[in-house]
């Protein structure tokens, strides 16, 4: 069972991961040579798919990392290299900490790309607006963006450093 559970677990990290670095360094650089209206077709349905690969991965990852956790005793700690322990008085434990401090951001960003910022960027003008209303609703649009890229970026950053983290646990941990 906890070989299953570890695979698992590695399976929804690399899904992760990998779909924020492909966000992150291949669409939107593909994006720069996008005319705009491709542009926000390709994000639109890009960004639907992401957001259920995305939230599927950091779930599996989620529940297998704490039965992970939940099925460690001492007698597995001690045969590791440096017989770590889990508290917070040695760095395997806080690496333990440190992981699920940085699972819980990727859950918060994800689901304000998902719930707030993707909606956000994909209502458009309507014919019957006046210029200073499509102005307007440009700029919330433009705003919306920025805020998404900014989302993406801390994603890329935080599950990045969480899969570093999580290597670390068989060394007995960074700090």
């Amino acid at each position: 069972m906890e070989t299953l559970l570890a695979t698992l677990h590695v399976a929804g990290w690399a899904i992760y991961a990998g779909g924020a670095v492909t966000m992150e360094w291949v669409l939107r650089y593909a994006q720069r040579t996008m005319p705009p209206s491709q542009t926000a077709v390709v994000c639109k349905h890009a960004g639907s798919r992401y957001r259920w690969f995305a939230l599927a991965a950091l779930v599996v990852t989620g529940v297998t990392g704490l039965l992970l956790l939940l099925t460690l005793n001492d007698g597995d700690l001690a045969g590791r290299f440096s017989s770590p322990e889990l508290s917070l008085h040695d760095p395997y434990g806080r690496t333990v900490v440190l992981l699920g401090v940085a699972w819980l951001i990727l859950l918060a960003v994800l689901s304000s790309m998902a719930f707030w910022l993707h909606p956000a960027q994909a209502r458009r003008s309507k014919p019957e607006m006046s210029k200073e209303e499509i102005q307007a609703e440009r700029e919330r649009v433009g705003r919306a963006i920025k805020r998404m890229e900014w989302a993406l970026r801390t994603e890329l950053v935080v599950s990045l450093l969480a899969v570093g983290l999580g290597a670390s646990l068989h060394a007995g941990g960074l700090f």
